[in-house]
C-alpha cells in the first residue's frame, strides 16, 4: 500500500490542502507548530478512524473551518483508491478507476493483520518514543521485541501471566495468605488434636450429648427468633415503602382524565419545525459572523463588523424606530404643555402673591370651612339688612299722624299746644335713635364672626363676603392652575420613562452608540443618524465586494427561512386551538409531563407488590405501622435475651468439650482430616494445571519467537552496522538478556549503550522487523523527528538507511532539520509552513 495524494478539508491548522505522494521516501520539513504530527495523526485517524469526542486533543478539531477530515489515494497492487472520512459521517472507500463504492472490509483487508495499536508499535515513531528506551531494561526491550515479531502473542501472553497468577492465589513455597498454604497448617493442627482426642474419646460423647440438646433449644429459639426477624424485616420494609405508597394513593386520586391531547404527528411537526428553525438560526448566525469578517472599508469595519454581529437585533430594533420617534414626539409635546402650565401658574401667582399662604395643603380644611360659612351666610346678611332698613328709615305713618295733630290742634290749640306736640315728636325720635343704636351694637357682632375663618386660611380677617368670595374664587383658579401642573409633569415623566425604557435596548450597543435617558431627543437623533450611516455603509460595502454581497443575500434568505419557519410554528399553534408556538411548546411540555406522570404512576405501582399494597393498606398512618415495629421489637429483644443466655450455656459446656486435649471427637476429626485431604488434592491439582498451562504457552511463543528471531537479529545487525559505521558488528541474545557485540572490544547490554545507541539498535531493530513482516502488509512508516539525538554522521547514516528501507516501503519523514532538505535522498520534499 502506498499514499498517492493526500488531501485535508479540516484538521488541526490545515484546511483545503492537497499533498501529492510518491514512491520511496517523501519528507516533509518544517519549523516547530507547522503541523508535521497533526499531518501524522491525520493518516492514522483517515487509516483507523479518528477519536470519539471524548478526546478532544487528539481529534484535532479545525479552528477555522466547520469541515473535519478528508481523504488518501492509495494505491494497492496497481489500483488507485479514495479512502474518504468526513466528520462523524461512515468513511468511503471507492475504485477511482471505475468510480464504484467498495466495502470498508477491503481497507481491513489491506491492512491484516495489523491495527491501529500494532501498527503504531511498529509502522511509526517519533522522538518520545525513541526517548522512552531510556527507561526499559534488557528484558523489558526483549519482551517488546518478541511481542512485535509474534504478531497475536498478546493475548497468549496475558493468559500466561493470568494463569500465573491465580496458581500464586493458590500456593506459594513460602507463602502465608495462600489458600493451599493455610490448608497445610490447618491440617497440620488437625493431625495434633486427632492424636489427643483418640485418648479422652468417652468424656467427649457425655459433653457432646449435652452440646446436642443446647444446640437444639438454640436451634428452637433461633428459628423463633428467625421469624421474628423477618417479621421485622417486613415492617421495615414496609416503613421504607410507606412514601412510596402514599405518594401511589396520592397520585391515584389526583388521577383525572385528560385533556384533549395534541396527535402524534402535531408534536412530530413540531419537533421538526423547531429543529430546523434552530439550525436555521445556527446557520444565520454563522452566516453573520462571516459578514462581520469580511467589511474591506477599514474605516467602517468596526462599527459594520458590530452591527452585523448583531444585525437580529439591530433589526428587530429598527422595526421599533417610528414607535420610538412618535415616543418621542409625544413627549415634546407634553413637554411644551408642562413648560406653558408652569408659565400660566407662575403669572397668576406674580398677581396675587398674598394668597401664596392659602395655597399650603395645611390650609385646605381651613378653605373649606370657609366656604361653607360663606354658603350659608347671604340669608342671614339679607335679614340683617332688612332690619337694618326698617330701623334707620322713619315710619312715615308717624310723620303722617304728627302733621295731622299740628293741622288740627292749631286752631283749637294755639302755637303753644305745637310746640308741646313737636317736643314729644323729638322725645320719640331720640327714643327710636337710641333703639337703633342698641340694635346694631347687637348686630356687629355677628357682623365679626367670619375673621377667625378668614385668619384660619390664610386671608386677612377685615375682609366682607363679597371680598372673601372674590378671594376664594381666586384660590380655586391658583389651585387649578396648580394641579394642571402636577398633572402635566407625571404625564411627562411617564413618557420619559417610556422613551427611556425604549432606548435601553441599544446599551449593548453603547460603545458604537451610545444613548443617554437624560438627552433623550439627541439619543433618538443619533439612532437614526446611525441607521441611516449602516444603510449607507451597507450599500457600499456590498457594491464593492461580491463576497461581502454574496453573504449578506445568504443572511437575508436565511432570515427569510427563519421568518418562514417561525409563521410556520405559528400556523400550527392556530391550527391547534393555541395562541402561538410558546404556547405550542407548553401544551406538548404539559401533554409529556402527563405522560410522564402517569409513567411516574406506573412505575410506583411496579415498585410496591400487591401483597406489600394489602399489608400497607391494614395501617390509616405511620403511626400505626410504627407501633407494630416497636411491638415487634420488643419481642426481638426478648428472644435474644433467652437465645443469650441458651448460647452462654452452650459457650460453657463447649469450653469444657474444647478443655479436653483428647476428647471424644476423635470420630469427628477424623472425617475433618479426610475432608481436608480431600481438598487439598484439588488444590494441588488446579494449582498444577496453572503452572503447567503457563509454563506451555510461555514455551511455545519462545519457540514462535526463536523462528523468526534469527532472521530478525541478522538484518538489524546489518542496518546497526551501518548506523555506527561497523562499531558494533552483532545483536545476540544471552540467556535472557539483549546484549550487541563491538567490532574490536566487548559486548555491552542495552542499558549500558547510550541514550542515541539505544536509539540506534530500536530503529534497526525496527527496520528490520518491518522489512522481515513485508511479506504480510507493505504499509507506509512514518517516522516524526526520530533522530534529533543522533550525531551529524550517524543521521546521515540513518538518512541513507530510509533511503534504502524505502526502496520496498513508502516512508514519510516528518522533520524540521534543514540539512535533511538536501541530504536525504528523498523522492519528494514536502514544505509545511
Amino acid at each position: 500500500m502506498q499514499i498517492k495524494r493526500i488531501e485535508i478539508a479540516g484538521f488541526g491548522k490545515f484546511s483545503q490542502q492537497t499533498f501529492d505522494l510518491a514512491s520511496g521516501l517523501q519528507v516533509f520539513y518544517g519549523a516547530n507548530e507547522t503541523g508535521k504530527s497533526t499531518l501524522r495523526a491525520f493518516i492514522l485517524g483517515l487509516l483507523f478512524g479518528f477519536p470519539s469526542r471524548r478526546h478532544l486533543l487528539a481529534r484535532y478539531e479545525p479552528k477555522t473551518t466547520s469541515q473535519y477530515g478528508g481523504s488518501l489515494d492509495l494505491m494497492v497492487q496497481g489500483q488507485l483508491y479514495r479512502l474518504t472520512r468526513l466528520g462523524d459521517q461512515p468513511a468511503k472507500l471507492v475504485q477511482l478507476s471505475t468510480m464504484t463504492p467498495q466495502p470498508l472490509s477491503l481497507l481491513a483487508h489491506w491492512l491484516n493483520p495489523y491495527d491501529e495499536t500494532s501498527y503504531k508499535q511498529l509502522f511509526t515513531f517519533n522522538q518520545a518514543e525513541l526517548t522512552a528506551l531510556k527507561s526499559l531494561s534488557a528484558t523489558d526491550l526483549n519482551q517488546q521485541l518478541q511481542q512485535v515479531g509474534t504478531l497475536g502473542s498478546a493475548p497468549w501472553r496475558a493468559t500466561a501471566a493470568a494463569l500465573r497468577t491465580s496458581a500464586d492465589t493458590l500456593y506459594k513455597p513460602r507463602g502465608r495468605k495462600p489458600e493451599l498454604n493455610q490448608r497445610l497448617k490447618a491440617y497440620q493442627g488437625l493431625t495434633d488434636q486427632v492424636q489427643t482426642a483418640r485418648q479422652r474419646y468417652p468424656d467427649y460423647q457425655q459433653l457432646q450429648q449435652q452440646v446436642q440438646q443446647l444446640t437444639a433449644q438454640q436451634t428452637q429459639l433461633n428459628q423463633h427468633l428467625s421469624a421474628a426477624n423477618v417479621t421485622q424485616q417486613t415492617l421495615a420494609n414496609l416503613r421504607n415503602q410507606w412514601p412510596v405508597y402514599q405518594q401511589l394513593k396520592q397520585l391515584q386520586a389526583q388521577a383525572t382524565a385528560t385533556q384533549s391531547a395534541l396527535s402524534a404527528a402535531t408534536v412530530q411537526r413540531y419537533q421538526q419545525l423547531s429543529t430546523t428553525q434552530t439550525e436555521l438560526q445556527h446557520t444565520l448566525a454563522s452566516a453573520r459572523q462571516q459578514l462581520a469578517q469580511q467589511p474591506v472599508d477599514r474605516d467602517s469595519q468596526g462599527v459594520l463588523g458590530f452591527y452585523v454581529a448583531h444585525q437580529a437585533q439591530f433589526e428587530a430594533l429598527e422595526a421599533q424606530l417610528p414607535q420610538l420617534q412618535q415616543a418621542l414626539g409625544r413627549y415634546q409635546t407634553l413637554a411644551g404643555q408642562t413648560t406653558a402650565a408652569k408659565a400660566d401658574y407662575q403669572q397668576q401667582l406674580a398677581a396675587h402673591p398674598e394668597l401664596t399662604a392659602s395655597l399650603s395643603p395645611q390650609r385646605q380644611a381651613a378653605l373649606t370651612a370657609l366656604k361653607s360659612a360663606l354658603l350659608t351666610r347671604p340669608s342671614r346678611q339679607q335679614q340683617h339688612q332688612t332690619t337694618k332698613s326698617a330701623q334707620v328709615k322713619p315710619d312715615w305713618r308717624l310723620f303722617a299722624v304728627c302733621g295731622v295733630v299740628v293741622v288740627l290742634g292749631l286752631p283749637v290749640f294755639g302755637l303753644k299746644w305745637l310746640l308741646w306736640c313737636l317736643v314729644l315728636v323729638g322725645v320719640g325720635l331720640l327714643g327710636w335713635v337710641g333703639w337703633h343704636s342698641a340694635h346694631q351694637s347687637a348686630v356687629a357682632p355677628k357682623e365679626t364672626a367670619l375673621s377667625a375663618e378668614l385668619t384660619a386660611a390664610g386671608l386677612a380677617p377685615d375682609l366682607d363676603p363679597v371680598a372673601a368670595q372674590t378671594q376664594l374664587a381666586l384660590i380655586d383658579a391658583l389651585q387649578r392652575a396648580q394641579a394642571t401642573v402636577t398633572q402635566a409633569e407625571q404625564q411627562l415623566a411617564a413618557q420619559a420613562v417610556t422613551v427611556g425604557q425604549a432606548l435601553a435596548d441599544y446599551q449593548f450597543a453603547a460603545a458604537w452608540l451610545p444613548v443617554d435617558d437624560q438627552q433623550l431627543a439627541g439619543s433618538v437623533d443619533r439612532i437614526t443618524a446611525f441607521y441611516d450611516q449602516i444603510h449607507q455603509m451597507m450599500q457600499t460595502q456590498t457594491m464593492a465586494g461580491p463576497d461581502f454581497a454574496y453573504t449578506q443575500r445568504q443572511v437575508q434568505q436565511l432570515t427569510t427561512q427563519v421568518q418562514a419557519v417561525t409563521a410556520q410554528l405559528q400556523q400550527l399553534a392556530t391550527e391547534n386551538q393555541l395562541a402561538d408556538a410558546t404556547a405550542l411548546e407548553t401544551a406538548i411540555t404539559a401533554q409529556a409531563d402527563q405522560v410522564t406522570r402517569q409513567t411516574n404512576l406506573t412505575q410506583l405501582a411496579g415498585q410496591l407488590t400487591a401483597a406489600e399494597q394489602q399489608a400497607l393498606a391494614q395501617y390509616e398512618t405511620l403511626a400505626d405501622l410504627q407501633a407494630a415495629v416497636a411491638t415487634n421489637r420488643q419481642q426481638q429483644t426478648e428472644l435474644q435475651s433467652q437465645l443469650a443466655q441458651q448460647t452462654e450455656a452452650l459457650v460453657t459446656t463447649q469450653t469444657q468439650l474444647a478443655q479436653l486435649t483428647a476428647d471424644g471427637r476423635y470420630t469427628e476429626l477424623r472425617q475433618q482430616q479426610a475432608n481436608q485431604q480431600t481438598e487439598m488434592t484439588v488444590l494441588a491439582r488446579q494449582w498444577l494445571t496453572r503452572q503447567l498451562g503457563a509454563a506451555w504457552i510461555e514455551q511455545a511463543l519462545q519457540q514462535l519467537t526463536n523462528q523468526q528471531l534469527p532472521t530478525i537479529m541478522g538484518q538489524a545487525t546489518t542496518y546497526f552496522a551501518q548506523l555506527t559505521r561497523q562499531r558494533y558488528n552483532e545483536i545476540k541474545l544471552v540467556d535472557d538478556d539483549l546484549v550487541v557485540q563491538a567490532t574490536a572490544g566487548p559486548a555491552f547490554a542495552v542499558a549500558e549503550l547510550s541514550t542515541a545507541t539505544k536509539e540506534q539498535l530500536y530503529l534497526a531493530l525496527r527496520l528490520a522487523l518491518i522489512v522481515h513482516l513485508g511479506d504480510q502488509a507493505s504499509l507506509p512508516i512514518m517516522i516524526d523527528d526520530g533522530f534529533v539525538n543522533f550525531d551529524e554522521e550517524r543521521r546521515q547514516l540513518a538518512w541513507h538507511l530510509l533511503a534504502t528501507v524505502a526502496t520496498h516501503h513508502q516512508i514519510l519523514y516528518f522533520t524540521n532539520e534543514t540539512a535533511a532538505l538536501t541530504a536525504m535522498n528523498a523522492t519528494t520534499v514536502h514544505k509545511l509552513t
